[in-house]
This record gives C-alpha cells, sequence and structure tokens, in this order.
C-alpha cells in the first residue's frame, strides 16, 4: 500500500497549475516543439524548478537554478511537472 504524502509526491500535472511557492521537478515535455523551447531555458526532464509568480493572464515566472525564467501559458501547458511538496515543506519551516 501507497502511503498518501507519496501518491502527493508522485502526482503529474501541467506546470500551467503552478502556484507561487511551490517547487516541482520536470517529468516530461510534450512535443518536440515544446522541448526545444524548454532546452532553450534550460528545462528538461529532471530539471528542478520553483514558482515565483503567476502574472494574471500572462506568463509564469520560475526560478531554475540562478535563472528567473518567465514561461508563456502555451509552453507552461505542455510541460508535465511533479509537485515536491516535502521540499516546499523544508522551505517554510
Amino acid at each position: 500500500m501507497v502511503e498518501k504524502t507519496e501518491q502527493q509526491f508522485c502526482e503529474t500535472c501541467a506546470l500551467s497549475c503552478a502556484r507561487k511557492g511551490e517547487h516541482f521537478e520536470i517529468v516530461s515535455v510534450d512535443d518536440d516543439l515544446a522541448r526545444v523551447q524548454a532546452l532553450r531555458f534550460g528545462m528538461s526532464a529532471g530539471a528542478s524548478v520553483e514558482c515565483l509568480t503567476r502574472v494574471p493572464a500572462g506568463p509564469i515566472v520560475l526560478k531554475s537554478g540562478r535563472q528567473e525564467i518567465a514561461v508563456g501559458r502555451g509552453l507552461a501547458e505542455r510541460i508535465q511537472v511533479r509537485r515536491r511538496p516535502d521540499h516546499d515543506r523544508a522551505v517554510r519551516n
């Protein structure tokens, strides 16, 4: 049986669902064009990102390594991520 916290950790969703302060791991990028765009930003499968802010009806601003990146909603919808709730709790404490 899988514990609830492990199930939450394994959930995947589109990056467009990100909320300020949440941390994610990039799981996959749906299509080749989106994958090329994500790679230009230094985001590939396995990369860790943090949501800094969401601009209403605009891009999602992420922190990836030492850089801040504004990712358009269209691209964000094609990037699948896994929430890292364990990291979010450690940052808040």
